[in-house]
Order: C-alpha cells, then structure tokens, then sequence
C-alpha cells in the first residue's frame, strides 16, 4: 500500500512538473521578437547595450581631429576649411546640450553637403589636396556621429591616416614632433575607452595614460630606428604618383623686367642650405649663387635663350684658384635650374652645364634635393660663338632712346678698350645721383629712359636691364645673370642659409682679354644712397614676410640665436632623416661591414634584426620583478618631504610609525594635523586590515601630497593619535 502511494504521489510531481514546462512554452511563444524592456520573445536575455563614451573623451577626440586638422586646413580650399570648423563646432555644441546631437537624417544631409563642397572647390576628388579634404571632412562627419565607445575607437583608428597625410605637405622636424606627440595622445584615449566605468578621476586617467602610452612609445624606438635603417630605399617616395606639387616655391622667374624680383625681398622662405667642405676665402657679401641665364631683350623684358638657339659649344671655365666643393640642399622651386656658387665649373648627377653655365637638373626640382657641387670663385670663362655674339648686342625695338645713345657716344669718343666703357659706365651710377630703393616708380614703356635720366631710382634689376642695354649701344656682348646674393651663416650647423630675400640680378660683359666677366652694377650706387628697407611694408602684401628684430638688443639676440638653432635642427632633420637616401643607407651600411647587403639581403637583415629587438623587450618584460607595494611607496615618500624640512625628522630605522609620530609631534607641533593623517591611514593599511583598493589609500596619498614645507614651528596642534 505504501509503494502504491509513492508511485502515485511521484506520478503527480511528474504531471505538475509538465504542466510548469508547458506554461513556460506558451509564455514564451506570447512574448514576440522583442519586448519593450529588450528581451527577446525566445527568453534568450538581449545583448547589452553599447556603452557611450564620457563628456572627458569625446572632448579629448574632438581636441585631438581640431588640432590635427589645423596645420591641413591651412593648405586646403578656405571653404572646405569652414565646413570641417562649423562640424567640429556642431560637436562641440552637442557636447554641452546632448539633445542637440543631429539624428541619422541630418548626418545624412551633412555627408552629401561635404562631399558636394570638395567637389565645387576642386573640381574633382583625385589629387593630394582634393583627397585631403574629402578624408578630412568624412572624418570630422564621423566624429559627430560618435554615440559609443566603439564608434569612437573607429574614429582614432582612422585618425591614424589623418597624422600620415600631414607629410604629404610638410616633411619638417616640427610637423613630426607634432604628429607623434598627437599619436602619442591618441592611443591615450583608446587605452581610456578600455578602463571600467567606475574608473579613476580625470587627472589621474590623464596622467596615466599618457604615461603608459610613453612608455610604449619609447619601447617602440629601437624597432623604429631598425626599420628607418635597414628598409630597402626607393629612388622615389611611395606616394610620388607623378603629380605636381601644388605648394613649390617658385621664387625667381626664367625672365627679367622692372619689379620681376622686387616682390621676392619681403619672403624670408629659403632657397638652399649650403654646406662647404672646408669654408671658403669668401664674405658672404661676395657670394653669388648663380641661376638663369637671359640673353634676349623684347621690349622692357629680358628672356633666357630658347633651345636650338645656339649651336652646341664647348664650354670652357678655368680655376684660377683652389676649386670649392660643397653641399645644397635646395628648397623645392619647380623649375630647372640649380643655383649654384659663381662659376659652377662641373655638373652633378642628374643635371648638366650649359654652354652660358647654367647648371640645370634633367627635371624640375618639385621636392627638397641634395646636390653635391663644385665651383671656382676665381675663374675665367671662355667661349664666345657668333650666334651668342649676334644675341648679346641685340637690342629691343623702339625702346633705345636717342638720349642713351648721345651717353654711350660720348663713353667710346675716344675709342677706348671695352674695359674702359665699362668702367665709365660704374662711374656714372656713382656719381650721378642713382639711389639704390626697394620702391620705384612706373617708368611707362621706355623704362630704362626714365630710369636712366629722370627717376634715377631702382633696384637691382632696373641697374642689369639699363647697364646692359647701355654696353650693347656700345657693341660690347652682355648677357643678364638671375641668382641670390649673399647668405647667413648658422653657427650652430655651420650651414650658409639662402633665403628668397638674398633674390639678385647682375650681368656679364665679354672682354677680349678676360672673357665673360662679372660685373655688379647695383654695387657701383654710393653707398650714402642705398635705402634697402625703404617702403618694405607696401611691398609682397600676400608673401610670407620675414620676421625682423634688431639684432643690437638682448631680445633681438636671443630671438635670431633661438632661429637660427631651430633652422640648424630643420637641417640636421632634414639631411639625415627625410633625405636618407639609398645612397646614404648604403654608404652607412658600408661603413658598418654590411655594404654587400642589397634589397632581399637588406629584408632577411631587417627581419633578424627585428627579431632581436622584440625577444629583447620579451625577456626583458618576462623577468621577475617584485610587486609594488603603493602603502609603502607612499609612506617612503613621507620620509623624504620629512628629510626636505629637517633630516632629523625623518624615522629612525629601529622606530615603529607611532614612536615617530610622536616624536615628530613633539619636535615639530606645526605639522601635528598633517602627520596625524598620514600616520592614521598608514597604520589602518599596514596594521588594521585595511586594502590598498579602498579610500583609505587615496587618503593616505592625498596627506602626502598636502604635507606644506614649513621651515618655522607654528603655534603647537594637539595630536589625535596617541602612543602605543
């Protein structure tokens, strides 16, 4: 009988257990896809919901694409700029009042508005600047569009090929600094978006973060110098795609008339940095560095020999003193030629020397180029064809008054040799009264008349275009030479800078007895009347103007050493890190003993090499280090403030904490309120039970950093703690 009620009672437990079962289901099935609280109508719990980022990250990202996109905005369209700073703008706003975040259909609105605005300012998306600011407004459309932690990390991910594309446009040692620094803060952030939501306050996330990001940053350098070194070098960039580069200084012109180089004295861009191999007998007041070469004269201009125009001709410079070799590193200028010290007596690779000794490169120089150079600044230039004759006495139609000619017919009355007219012709730019001015007047169609008999106000190129106008009335040859005159020396890199301003015209006459020789005619105006700085502020309103200082002050001292230090550094960075090139890595490698590595060689070096490094830094980070105890760094750091205000204050070895509290209160009464908190949480740590993970910890840390320096005893403070 007792069986039969258990089987039945176990019968029951089953249908009840079925009935519930069954319940289950149905509830189930009633529930649909989703509820309202997120649960799915299955009864499997809903993903949980993506987190969003902090007030204090989204104002770091939005900090982080402002400032990287300033240096880019400068080169791209003003209205592409706009539409980036009114989204960053929008950003900003929604940070502040959340309810303003635009919704789907806004960003929808916004991403077809800049796309439209770079294809209305450039007419088109293929190029470097087009690209750039198409990258650049999609990237700050995805920072308005930013509602989680992982949207966020997406946008510092393609924040990366933001800080890539800024070499594009500058490859200086600042821009670098700049993008490292802002490389360093992004992955700042990323670490920040993985701490817990409970995480600690701003200033100590900040702190870390950049810290341990640092830290990584360094551990990074031996592997970056390894690949800097051994990575196979290309004769050209990966990005080089053939296209022009829209941001080449183009300086001096192919062509020469009245105001053609005045514009050029306000633009303190450089030309070149020259390095000499031993410093040569030579001011840099008599340095000229040599450009093009003008022989024709159409109306006021004064143009370059066209190809073809005269028949091949041997050129022919003779050293009359110890040739000078040296380095340039010339600034791009998208044209040909190489300025070179007068007289460039051979030619580097990749150019080559005209028969007017033009040194010209096989293309135009769009990017930074290293030449190797050599030059005698003693010399006689001979060579002198019929065509060439025929070319250096024409003279241009309509513009050869009669008053010009009565001047040179009263120079050759006597029939004196070509040196005399030359001579005669100085003389009278000396003792007339020729002023040498930034400044001149619109002469009108017959400049060089004005010029000569009226104005009597010019600059250089006013003094090259009539001296060789007068000395071909006189049948003596006479061609125009464009270059730069000058330069500074750093003595920080022992480098000569050439900037735009140092922009020179002067001209070569041929004399039997000499050949082609240099005459300056500017330099024959008395020098109680030359006005360089005059009217500087009217002239080259939209070039980038030279800062000036007077040099004679303190500040102006210290302003052009700190220049002059940066330019030095701009060199060094320059020379040995943008123009690393494949020469350079193989004359470094040679000099190591790895010279017979080529390409693959170079690869299974960089792979070994690599290799090292990182098993290096493994074992390193693999050895046994002791826990950091934070309760006993921060009571050493007590005894060290202590050690500042007074060595016998400090604990001894065989005292415990409260024996030395008392001491300290009983020498020192004024620090009674600030030792009482140390030592309170101290004991409570290391005595009490207390964890490091709980307040009391930031307590103790917070009384260390509060402990004030007094040197006097104040007013004594009852203690709190007593002996024990």
């Amino acid at each position: 009988m007792a069986d039969e009620h258990a089987a039945a009672d176990r019968f029951d437990h089953a249908i009840a257990w079925a009935r519930q079962r069954l319940a289950q289901a149905m509830r189930r099935r009633r529930l649909g896809p989703l509820t309202a609280s997120g649960a799915a109508k299955t009864g499997r719990p809903a993903a949980p919901a993506a987190e969003a980022p902090d007030t204090a990250q989204l104002v770091a990202a939005t900090l982080l694409l402002g400032v990287c996109a300033l240096p880019l905005m400068a080169a791209l369209d003003p209205q592409v700029g706009g539409f980036i700073l009114g989204v960053l703008a929008l950003r900003v706003i929604a940070i502040r009042w959340p309810g303003l975040q635009p919704g789907m259909l806004v960003l929808a609105l916004l991403t077809l508005v800049g796309g439209l605005n770079v294809l209305d300012a450039y007419r088109g998306v293929a190029g470097q600047e087009p690209g750039t600011a198409l990258l650049l407004s999609m990237v700050a459309l995805k920072l308005l569009e930013v509602r989680s932690k992982r949207d966020l990390r997406v946008l510092l991910l393609v924040l990366g090929f933001v800080l890539v594309v800024q070499f594009l446009f500058d490859e200086s040692l600042w821009r670098a600094l700049l993008m490292v620094a802002l490389a360093v803060a992004s992955f700042a952030l990323l670490r920040d978006l993985g701490l817990p939501t409970h995480s600690p306050s701003l200033p100590r996330r900040i702190r870390e973060g950049l810290g341990s990001t640092g830290v990584m940053a360094v551990q990074a350098l031996p592997l970056t110098l390894v690949l800097f070194l051994l990575f196979p070098r290309l004769d050209t960039p990966l990005w080089d795609l053939g296209l022009d580069n829209p941001h080449a200084i183009t300086g001096l012109k192919d062509w020469l008339e009245p105001g053609s180089i005045t514009d050029l004295v306000v633009s303190g861009e450089p030309v070149m940095r020259v390095r000499f191999d031993r410093e040569p007998a030579l001011s840099p007041e008599a340095m000229y560095w040599r450009g093009p070469v003008l022989w024709h004269a159409e109306g006021n201009r004064f143009e370059p020999a066209a190809p073809g125009d005269f028949p091949a001709a041997d050129v022919s410079v003779e050293a009359l003193s110890e040739p000078v070799t040296y380095t340039a590193l010339l600034e791009p200028s998208d044209q040909r030629w190489i300025t070179a010290l007068d007289m460039p007596i051979s030619a580097p690779r990749g150019a080559a020397l005209t028969s007017d000794l033009q040194l010209l490169a096989d293309r135009a120089i769009d990017e930074r180029e290293l030449y190797r150079l050599r030059s005698a600044v003693e010399y006689r230039a001979d060579g002198l064809t019929l065509d060439e004759e025929l070319a250096a006495t024409a003279l241009p139609a309509n513009k050869v008054t009669p008053r010009m000619r009565e001047l040179v017919a009263r120079w050759i009355a006597d029939d004196p040799p070509p040196a005399t007219v030359v001579q005669r012709a100085l003389d009278h730019f000396n003792r007339q009264p020729f002023r040498y001015s930034l400044l001149a007047p619109n002469m009108g169609e017959k400049a060089m008349d004005g010029f000569l008999f009226e104005e009597q106000v010019g600059f250089c190129e006013h003094y090259a275009a009539a001296f060789t106008l007068l000395m071909r009335i006189a049948d003596i040859p006479t061609r125009i030479v464009l270059g730069y005159l000058g330069g500074e020396r750093n003595p920080y890199s022992g480098d000569y800078l050439v900037r735009q301003s140092e922009a020179h015209a002067w001209t070569e006459v041929w004399l039997p007895e000499q050949g082609w020789t240099r005459v300056d005619p500017t330099a024959a105006v008395a020098a109680e009347r030359v006005d360089p700085d005059g009217g500087i502020a009217a002239l080259g309103a939209n070039a980038p103007a030279r800062f000036r200082v007077d040099d004679g002050s303190l500040v102006g001292r210290a302003i052009r050493n700190l220049h002059l230090a940066a330019d030095a550094f701009d060199a060094a960075w320059q020379s040995w890190v943008v123009g690393f090139s494949r020469f350079k890595q193989q004359r470094l490698l040679s000099g190591l003993g790895l010279g017979r590595f080529r390409d693959f060689g170079l690869v299974a070096l960089m792979a070994l090499a690599g290799a090292g490094v990182m098993l290096a830094w493994a074992l390193w980070l693999a050895r046994p280090t002791p826990e950091r105890d934070p309760v006993a760094a921060a009571y050493k750091e007590f005894q060290r403030r202590l050690r500042r205000i007074d060595p016998v204050l400090a604990k001894h070895p065989d005292e415990g904490p409260l024996d030395h509290h008392a001491r300290l209160v009983a020498a020192r009464p004024d620090l009674a309120g600030d030792a009482d908190a140390v030592v309170d949480a101290y004991v409570r740590l290391r005595y009490a039970g207390g964890e490091a993970g709980d307040d009391t910890l930031g307590r103790l840390q917070r009384a260390i950093r509060d402990l004030r320096v007094r040197r006097r005893p104040g007013p004594p403070a009852p203690s709190r703690l007593g002996r024990r």
